[in-house]
């Protein structure tokens, strides 16, 4: 039995990249830049070229590069929001496109609050 994944055809996108995001995180008070929002517009030539997926890189809040989460649970604001994930999402099904996320989520950011909680320790002298 096959399934959808022996006969994908991905299209990968590095979100921060693809959209010219900032080089780093915005500061705590700018509003998002909701530039998810050019993505869907690119759905339908990517089936014109055969794809069936969407690849989409790291779109979790980060420090700089996306890799350096500091929440797993929050669109980076340099790319939007949760409504412009959803209408991303969204737009994909529509077209019959699968969507992956490329997470790794043991890879995070010096702002991530696990790795806050361990320097703080480490700086007392505190054993884990």
């Amino acid at each position: 039995m096959s399934s959808w994944a022996d006969h994908a055809v991905l299209w990968q996108v590095y979100p921060l990249g693809f959209t010219g995001a900032e080089k780093a995180a915005l500061p705590p008070r700018e509003p998002a830049r909701h530039r998810l929002r050019q993505l869907p517009a690119w759905l339908d030539y990517a089936i014109e070229l055969g794809c069936n997926g969407l690849l989409l890189g790291p779109v979790f809040a980060s420090e700089t590069h996306g890799y350096d989460t500091v929440d797993h649970f929050t669109i980076d604001r340099r790319l939007g929001d949760e409504d412009d994930f959803d209408a991303l999402v969204s737009a994909a099904d529509a077209r019959g496109m699968r969507l992956i996320l490329d997470g790794v989520f043991n890879h995070v950011g010096r702002g991530f609050p696990a790795f806050q909680a361990a320097a703080s320790r480490s700086s007392r002298g505190t054993a884990t």
